[in-house]
């Protein structure tokens, strides 16, 4: 998620009286130092003693976050500084306490004409596309992004937009530490709802099959995962409402068959909310032979999020596992 992204999150959930803090945010395991210098301290305030100092591009573990991930400001007696979690980290020397506003994930998840404020850079990472090849199947491709003015109608401003050096609009972008092979990475796997009688939704009673593909002459046999969502939905007071939901992956080649809980990473940031989940894309972009997938849901009152799923990273016992999120605001 870009800074543009989370001070309109954080806003939005201010101005609706909703707390920002109700489940712990997503953090991911790994991140990159972005400013020239970062210190690190021992407590988590700019004010504590300072145990280290980090350069841009420095990689650092996750350890956990201040306050569940309670966005403050690094200075609350400057107005005009950043708000943002404070992390504990590890890095080489030990840990220390790092202001989240200087250090961003080892992967992540964009779409071109992103909106990114002033002054906020692009990751220090290597940058791919995903496009559709033809008509059957989507290519890998390793792209140059720059951020560019443009007048956008509902600011009525003009706005800094992330663009790539393709002619073609892609998919989606991926920003990462590790490259991604280049090439064929999946079966055209986007649902679009009445489009082959399939539909992208996974409310409760939804099933929808994610598979890695074979390219041609490509006669391999490769593990398809089932992915089903399960739940009640009752009509209350006119609205639709789901309770008990739960979304698990399903390993037919197992005998007996082998689950995994991926509930965790869509529940709605309010219990009384009922969750809105959707499967947008799914192939090989690892190329590990094993499915991938984007897994879009609403957990928040003023927008939803897209999360992506990779198998060379899934835990033991598992098969995938979340390694970077986009919000969409007032989705």
């Amino acid at each position: 998620m870009n800074a543009f992204y989370k001070i309109l999150l954080l806003n939005c959930l201010l101005s609706t009286g909703i707390s920002a803090q109700q489940s712990p945010p997503f953090f991911q395991e790994e991140m990159i130092v972005t400013a020239s210098s970062l210190n690190l301290r021992e407590l988590p305030d700019k004010n504590a003693k300072k145990v280290g100092t980090l350069t841009q591009g420095t990689v650092v573990q996750f350890l956990e976050a201040y306050k569940d991930g309670e966005y403050m400001q690094a200075d609350t007696t400057d107005p005009e500084s950043p708000y943002a979690p404070w992390l504990k980290v590890r890095f080489k020397g030990g840990t220390g306490w790092a202001f989240g506003a200087y250090l961003t994930g080892t992967y992540g998840l964009y779409y071109e004409n992103d909106i990114f404020v002033e002054g906020d850079a692009l990751p220090p990472l290597q940058w791919f596309g995903v496009y559709a090849r033809d008509s059957f199947a989507d290519e890998v491709r390793r792209v140059q992004v720059r951020l560019a003015d443009e007048f956008n109608e509902f600011f009525q401003t003009q706005v800094r937009v992330l663009k790539t050096n393709q002619r073609e609009q892609s998919k989606f972008l991926v920003a990462s530490l590790t490259p991604f092979p280049t090439g064929y990475c999946g079966p055209l796997g986007n649902f679009e709802i009445g489009q082959m009688y399939y539909s992208k939704t996974l409310g409760p009673g939804g099933q929808l099959s994610i598979y890695p593909g074979n390219d041609l002459n490509d006669t391999l046999i490769r593990p398809t995962y089932g992915i089903a969502a399960t739940g009640c939905a009752e009509l209350d007071n006119n609205y639709v409402r789901v309770t008990n939901y739960q979304l698990r992956l399903i390993d037919y080649s197992q005998e007996p068959v082998q689950y995994q809980d991926l509930t965790q990473w869509v529940k709605p940031e309010t219990p009384e909310s009922s969750p809105s989940v959707d499967l947008l894309w799914f192939g090989d972009l690892d190329r590990d032979g094993k499915p991938d997938a984007i897994i879009n849901d609403c957990p928040y009152e003023p927008g939803c999020r897209a999360s992506l799923f990779l198998s060379s990273k899934a835990k033991p016992g598992a098969y995938l596992h979340k390694v970077c999120e986009h919000f969409w605001p007032g989705d």
